[in-house]
C-alpha cells in the first residue's frame, strides 16, 4: 500500500479536480491510512467535493491563501486606488509572505502522518500559491517524493509580474521529484518554460469516470425547445480563450450557406463575456439559435442529448475534460487543434479537428457532422472505443500508480 498525501487549491471543485475524484474512488488507494487530502478550505469547494466524492479519504482543510484572494480585495475600488493597491502588493512582496505562511500551514498539516508521496494537483503553473508551497513543506518534513501535476499550460515569463515569480517558481521546481502534465505538448512547454531536465517531466493522459445520465434525452430537448433540429452542446466558461465568438461566426457562415435544418447550439457555462456574446449572437442573427444556459449542473445530460459536442477553444488548453467526457458517451466531437486535443482525438476517425481561431475551418467541420448523420455515428462509435482503450478512470489511475512505484523504487533510502 502506497501512502499518498494529495493537495489541491481551487475556488471550487473544477475540471482539473477530476483526477482527484478518480484517485479517491479507486480501491487500490482506499485502504485505511493510504491517502489523505489537504486543500484550501472553502464552503464552495467542499460542496463540490462532497457531491463528486461520496467516500473521500481523510480530509484536511488548511487555512492557506492564494494571491487572488489578496489582490481581488480591490476589484470593486475606483481605478486609481485599485492600481495603487495592486502595485503595493507587488512592492511589498506579498507573494513571498504568502509562500512563507502557506509552507508553515502545510508543514503543520503533515505532522504525525506517514507520507511516502506528496501529490500536488495544480491548475496551471505557477497556479495556486499553496501548490507552490506544498513541495517545500514536504521537503522540510522529510518527504522524499513529490509529484507536481500541472493541469494547464504554464505562463511564460512575459512581464515584470511573472519575473517576480521566478524565485518562487525555482523553489517549487527544485522541490518536485517529477512534474506531470496531461498532454505531450504541455510537457514540452513546461520543460522549456522552467528549464527542466527532460527526465523531470512526464505526460500521463487523464481519464474520466462518467457520471450518471439522469434526464431522458427527449425530455431535455423538449425542455430546451429544440424539437426536431440538431443540437450542438458547448460546455465552457464564457471567456475569450474558449472561442465562442469564432463558433458564432462559423454558425453564421453555415446559415449563409443555407444549412437546413439549422442547429440549436446550447452553451453550458457563464463568465465575463456573456453580455458581449449575447450581443454578438443577436448581431449575427443567431438569437433564436443559441441558448445561454448558464452552468448546467448535469452537463452529462446535455452531452447525452446532443447530436455533437463542440470545443472551439483558441488556445491555452492542455487536456480538456469535455472532449473525453463526450467520447465516453459515444458522441461526435468537433474541436480545435489546441493543447492535447490532437492526442485525444484522431482527426476524421474519432472526431473532427479545425484550426483554432479559423471560423471557416470550424464551419467546414460543423457542416460535415450536421449534414451527415452516418458520419456522426461513425465518429461517435470510434470515440467511445478510443475512450475505453485510453481514457477511463481506471486506466488513468493505473498510469499514476506505475509512476508512483517507479519513483519510490528510485527514491533515496
Amino acid at each position: 500500500m502506497i501512502r499518498v498525501r494529495y493537495h489541491s487549491d481551487c475556488d471550487y471543485f473544477a475540471g482539473c479536480e477530476n483526477m482527484l475524484a478518480n484517485f479517491f474512488a479507486d480501491e487500490r488507494l482506499a485502504g485505511e491510512g493510504a491517502a489523505s487530502f489537504s486543500y484550501r478550505s472553502s464552503p464552495a469547494y467542499e460542496e463540490g467535493l462532497k457531491s463528486r466524492v461520496p467516500a473521500p479519504p481523510r480530509l484536511l482543510p488548511v487555512a492557506v491563501f492564494d494571491f487572488h484572494q489578496i489582490s481581488g480585495l480591490a476589484n470593486s475600488w475606483p481605478a486609481p486606488l485599485r492600481l495603487l493597491y495592486k502595485a503595493l502588493t507587488r512592492l511589498l512582496l506579498v507573494k513571498y509572505w504568502l509562500m512563507l505562511w502557506n509552507v508553515w500551514r502545510l508543514y503543520a498539516s503533515m505532522s504525525g502522518e506517514t507520507i511516502e508521496i506528496l501529490h500536488i494537483n495544480n491548475g496551471g503553473f505557477p497556479g495556486a500559491a499553496s501548490c507552490l508551497a506544498a513541495g517545500p513543506a514536504a521537503r522540510l518534513r522529510g518527504i522524499k517524493t513529490v509529484v507536481h501535476v500541472v493541469n494547464n499550460l504554464p505562463r511564460p515569463y512575459d512581464g515584470p509580474d511573472r519575473w517576480l515569480d521566478w524565485p518562487l517558481d525555482r523553489l517549487a521546481a527544485g522541490s518536485a521529484t517529477m512534474f506531470v502534465t496531461g498532454s505531450a505538448q504541455a510537457r514540452s512547454t513546461l520543460v522549456r518554460a522552467l528549464g527542466l531536465p527532460e527526465a523531470k517531466a512526464v505526460n500521463l493522459a487523464n481519464g474520466i469516470a462518467p457520471r450518471a445520465v439522469t434526464e431522458d434525452p427527449q425530455a431535455l430537448r423538449r425542455r430546451l425547445a429544440v424539437k426536431d433540429r440538431p443540437l450542438l452542446a458547448v460546455v465552457a466558461v464564457l471567456e475569450p480563450r474558449k472561442g465562442h465568438a469564432v463558433l458564432f461566426e462559423a454558425l453564421a457562415k453555415l446559415r449563409a450557406e443555407g444549412l437546413s435544418p439549422f442547429p440549436v447550439t446550447a452553451l453550458g457555462g457563464d463568465g465575463s463575456l456573456r453580455a458581449e456574446l449575447e450581443a454578438l449572437a443577436k448581431s449575427l442573427g443567431l438569437s433564436d439559435d443559441v441558448l445561454f444556459l448558464g452552468w448546467e449542473k448535469r452537463h452529462f445530460d446535455l452531452f447525452n442529448a446532443a447530436d455533437a459536442v463542440v470545443l472551439p477553444s483558441t488556445g491555452y488548453e492542455d487536456f480538456p475534460n469535455v472532449t473525453i467526457e463526450a467520447m465516453g458517451l459515444g458522441k461526435a466531437v468537433v474541436a480545435t487543434k489546441v493543447g492535447g486535443v490532437s492526442e485525444q482525438l484522431e482527426d476524421g476517425v474519432s472526431g473532427l479537428l479545425a484550426a483554432p481561431g479559423d471560423a471557416a475551418d470550424l464551419a467546414r467541420a460543423l457542416g460535415a457532422v450536421l449534414r451527415e448523420p452516418g458520419l456522426r455515428e461513425r465518429l461517435g462509435r470510434a470515440a467511445r472505443e478510443r475512450f475505453e482503450e485510453r481514457f477511463t478512470a481506471e486506466a488513468s489511475v493505473d498510469r499514476y500508480l506505475t509512476l508512483y512505484q517507479s519513483l519510490l523504487s528510485e527514491a533515496p533510502k
